[in-house]
């Protein structure tokens, strides 16, 4: 949140929300804007009078916290494509180690720049980057790995997989941090 956020918040009082059972709530400011994230979550495209009837608040409230936090790099909003449907039937995960005295931000800034690459981290452990692709074929593939990684001088190690079976992508995830830990081990 921004200084200029935080400091509009002081000396108000706290806006009312509705619970599900219908009673009215008080919340602090941080705690509106994780309620409306999280009902964004679950349909980005919303309206704010519909967010705003449902945690208590204006719809011009709505619309100025989405605004700020779009601003303050807190949320994006956007359509997630699936590459699968549009032939990208490839999904790839590549491991990398930098070569000795290459700068590992250089190597990632050029890699993040590739429209293939939609996942890319830097680790710690035994390789320096990891990077998710996806592709149309395997020969695509191997272009690729051609292209941007094999044969440059900043890049001594490459692995890769394919993977086989997607089990989990969650682009959603809770912001609550009880639900966060999960379910108690017995």
């Amino acid at each position: 949140m921004s200084e200029k956020t935080q400091k509009a918040g002081r000396g108000r009082s706290r806006p009312p929300v509705r619970t599900d059972a219908g009673d009215s709530v008080s919340l602090e400011e941080p705690e509106l804007n994780m309620r409306i994230v999280e009902l964004l979550q679950q349909d980005g495209r919303m309206p704010y009078s519909s967010i705003a009837s449902i945690v208590g608040v204006s719809e011009g409230t709505v619309r100025n916290r989405v605004k700020q936090l779009i601003a303050d790099n807190v949320i994006t909003i956007q359509a997630e494509a699936l590459p699968d449907a549009f032939g990208y039937k490839f999904n790839t995960m590549t491991f990398i180690n930098v070569a000795a005295g290459a700068d590992v931000d250089a190597v990632a800034r050029r890699l993040a720049q590739l429209p293939d690459v939609y996942y890319l981290t830097m680790l710690l452990g035994r390789f320096d980057l990891g990077m998710a692709t996806y592709h149309k074929s395997q020969e695509d593939f191997r272009e690729f790995l051609i292209r941007h990684c094999y044969g440059h001088p900043d890049i001594a190690e490459v692995e890769n997989s394919l993977v086989l079976k997607v089990h989990k992508v969650k682009l959603h995830w809770s912001l609550d941090d009880d639900a966060r830990r999960g379910p108690a081990s017995s």
